[in-house]
């Protein structure tokens, strides 16, 4: 039995030096810290604003540019059309998407798709800058 013993004792002591070394060989990796998305600022240039607004009776709009598009397949396809000329002038634009953070996401999802797909139709050769902006809701 003491012989047994003294078999387990080592094995623990082989294991613990065993592990000690594994760490020793693992690389440090000096990691950035991120910095919270609220203080970055948004990149100078043109800039297309889409607000996501929701009624009391939960109805939906999209605001861009004091035009209000309905939260439907036609008011996405018309606000479609109006992405894609501007990226058609400039490719530079960014789309700044904003919505209240209980707003549903099915509602934010399309304009993600739609932007994409206003590149493609503008013939952008690279991807849509898209920010998502969620905004709180203050009590007043």
């Amino acid at each position: 039995m003491t012989s047994l013993i003294d078999v387990v004792f080592l094995l623990i002591v082989f294991f613990v030096l065993v592990s000690r070394i594994v760490d020793e060989d693992r690389p440090r990796v000096d990691l950035p810290t991120p910095t919270p998305p609220a203080t970055i600022l948004a990149s100078p240039g043109p800039r297309a604003v889409i607000s996501v607004v929701t009624d009391e009776s939960d109805m939906s709009a999209y605001h861009l540019a004091g035009i209000t598009y309905p939260a439907d397949q036609h008011g996405r396809a018309a606000l479609d059309v109006v992405l894609a000329e501007l990226l058609r002038r400039d490719g530079s634009t960014a789309i700044q998407i904003r919505a209240g953070r209980d707003t549903p996401w099915d509602i934010v999802a399309p304009l993600l798709d739609g932007a994409r797909s206003a590149g493609t139709t503008a013939g952008l050769s690279h991807p849509v800058r898209v920010q998502l902006a969620a905004i709180r809701k203050r009590d007043i």
